[in-house]
C-alpha cells in the first residue's frame, strides 16, 4: 500500500522566531498529523516535514515519542543526536539525511502512541506559557542541545525501561523550546540531571562487570 511520505523534503531554513498560530497548539496540530497518514507505513520524513513549523521543538517531541517504541528506541536515540548536533551550532530548523528521512514507521504503533501522547500534552498545554524567557536565549538552546546529545546517548543503552527518563527530560526540553517556556526548560533540565545519572551509573556498572569477567 502507498505510504503518506509525499514530500519527505525537511525545510531547513526556517525562521527561529517563526510564532504559533493560536488557533493550532500542538496538540491540535499532532492530533491533525495523526489523522491524515495513510498506508500502513509512513516514513520519518513525512511526520518531520509536517512538523516543520515547530522547528527543534517539533523533532525532538517525535524522537522522544519514538524514543519510547520498543525495538526502534535505539535508531530514535541515534537520530536525536543529529538535530541536537545541529542545535549546538546554530542550525535554525532540523535537516536529517535522507536515509533516516526514509525509514518507515508502522502507522498503527504511531497512531497509538501518538493518541497516548496527545492526552498528556494537552495536560501540560494548560500550565505552558512563555515564561523565564532568560532560559529560552540561543545560548541556552545550545547548551539544551549538548544535554539532549547526552539524553540520546542513554536512551540507546539495550535495557529495559532505561529509555524511559532521558525521554521524559527530551519531552519537557521540546515542550519549553516550542512555548518559550522557560520554566519547562529548567524542569527539563532537572529531569535530564537525574536522567543522565541514571545513564552514567549504568554504563558504569556495566564496564566494571565486563572488567570482572575479563
Amino acid at each position: 500500500m502507498p505510504t503518506s511520505d509525499s514530500n519527505p523534503e525537511i525545510v531547513a531554513d526556517i525562521p527561529a522566531d517563526l510564532p504559533l498560530p493560536e488557533d493550532e497548539r500542538t496538540s491540535i496540530l499532532l492530533k491533525r498529523v495523526l489523522r491524515e497518514l495513510h498506508g500502513d507505513k509512513v516514513s520519518i520524513g513525512h511526520v518531520m516535514h509536517e512538523l516543520r513549523r515547530r522547528s527543534f521543538g517539533g523533532a525532538l517531541i517525535m524522537l522522544a515519542a519514538l524514543s519510547l517504541l520498543p525495538g526502534i528506541s535505539f535508531l530514535a536515540g541515534i537520530v536525536m543526536i543529529l538535530p541536537a548536533l545541529q542545535m549546538v551550532v546554530g542550525y535554525r530548523a532540523p535537516l536529517l539525511p535522507r536515509f533516516i528521512r526514509n525509514r518507515q514507521v508502522e502507522v498503527a504503533r504511531l497512531r497509538v502512541l501518538g493518541n497516548k501522547a496527545v492526552v498528556w500534552i494537552e495536560k501540560i498545554e494548560r500550565f505552558v506559557k512563555p515564561r523565564w524567557s532568560v532560559l529560552t536565549i540561543p545560548s541556552v538552546i545550545t547548551v539544551v542541545g549538548l544535554i539532549v546529545i547526552g539524553l540520546a546517548l542513554v536512551i540507546t543503552i539495550p535495557l529495559p525501561f532505561s529509555n524511559f527518563p532521558p525521554a521524559i527530560a527530551v519531552l519537557c526540553l521540546a515542550f519549553g523550546i516550542l512555548e518559550r517556556d522557560g520554566l519547562l526548560i529548567f524542569i527539563g533540565l532537572v529531569v535530564s540531571s537525574i536522567a543522565l545519572t541514571i545513564g552514567f551509573l549504568i554504563g558504569y556498572v556495566a564496564i566494571e562487570s565486563i572488567s570482572r569477567i575479563l
